[in-house]
């Protein structure tokens, strides 16, 4: 049991020592209260504790201590390799948005350029006679 401001954390002392990249004897110490976690540490050890996020917009979603899971609020669960691909379709999608703005430039350049020798390269034919007969 670990304990962050007024709140009591149940977590194994190992397990504490393994998420916080620490030794079981620096737990140790923040247990005793002769030094004091980070305040991320106290965050990380809250949350796989609790199984709950605690910040603003995170409201209903939460973490299982069994697996690990993210789970959201409607019930669906992600590992974290899960969600990886999100992050790699966010970049795949900015990349062909900038492709996208660049190729519409030249596309733009392009059409300025045809009309300019379009407009360069008309002939003037004299207007037709009409015949009068």
């Amino acid at each position: 049991m670990l304990r962050y401001g007024d709140a009591w954390v149940q977590l194994p002392v190992e397990t504490a020592a393994y998420l916080a990249g620490v030794s079981v004897k620096t737990v140790y110490h923040w247990i005793a209260g002769t030094k004091t976690p980070s305040p991320q540490i106290q965050q990380l050890m809250e949350i796989r504790a609790a199984g709950m996020f605690p910040w603003a917009g995170w409201e209903g979603w939460r973490v299982s201590p069994d697996s690990g899971r993210l789970i959201a609020p409607n019930g669906y669960s992600f590992m974290p390799g899960e969600l990886a691909w999100w992050s790699l379709q966010k970049q795949l999608i900015k990349e062909l948005e900038r492709d996208n703005a660049l190729l519409r430039i030249q596309m733009e350049q392009l059409r300025a350029q045809v009309n300019e020798q379009a407009a360069n390269n008309l002939y003037h034919f004299p207007k037709a006679k009409k015949n009068r007969a």
